[in-house]
């Protein structure tokens, strides 16, 4: 009687599985809503060619088929024991629920206050570059206006020189008292 009744779990999700795959091949499910491709902005030189898109890797099924296929599939495997329930495994499927509950639920709130944070930084970062960049020009406008540094000094020298000749040549002269 057990093999019997394998063999008819087997035949019945055989079952199944043929007939969503081949249903899925001729049309997409009624859940899923009809697929517009509808864009607010202007035709992009790569929408012009939809030749050259590569095609969407998708099998046009809805991902709720997986939750009978997976409830079919552990059947027998928890039967079996296959795979064993204990709290492991108890405590890997609250983790999942917990990461997909807060996903769905609470997704769009993380991500608009880590958003805001991040934008928060990055205005005090753009300031901060702001400053160093003011600074910075000062910094080249100073160097700029020290540039002919070499012929300044060049420049004191000559009248260096010229003022020791100058004195040497009022050395020479004696006083006539």
């Amino acid at each position: 009687q057990h093999f019997s009744q394998l063999t008819m779990l087997r035949a019945a999700t055989a079952s199944v599985a043929k007939r969503v795959v081949f249903n899925s091949s001729k049309r997409a499910p009624a859940c899923l809503p009809p697929q517009v491709a509808f864009h607010a902005s202007a035709k992009q030189q790569e929408e012009a060619n939809p030749a050259e898109a590569p095609p969407a890797a998708t099998s046009g099924l809805s991902p709720w088929f997986a939750l009978p296929l997976g409830v079919a599939a552990a059947v027998p495997l928890i039967k079996y024991e296959w795979l064993v329930i204990n709290e492991e495994t108890q405590l890997v499927a609250v983790f999942l629920a917990f990461c997909v509950t807060v996903y769905t639920q609470g997704g769009d709130a993380l991500y608009k206050t880590m958003d805001a944070t991040a934008q928060t930084i990055l205005k005090e970062h753009n300031e901060a570059e702001d400053k160093v960049i003011q600074a910075l020009e000062q910094k080249l406008e100073f160097l700029k206006a020290n540039s002919n540094m070499v012929t300044d000094f060049e420049a004191i020298n000559k009248l260096r020189e010229q003022a020791y000749v100058n004195l040497n040549a009022a050395g020479e002269v004696k006083p006539l008292h």
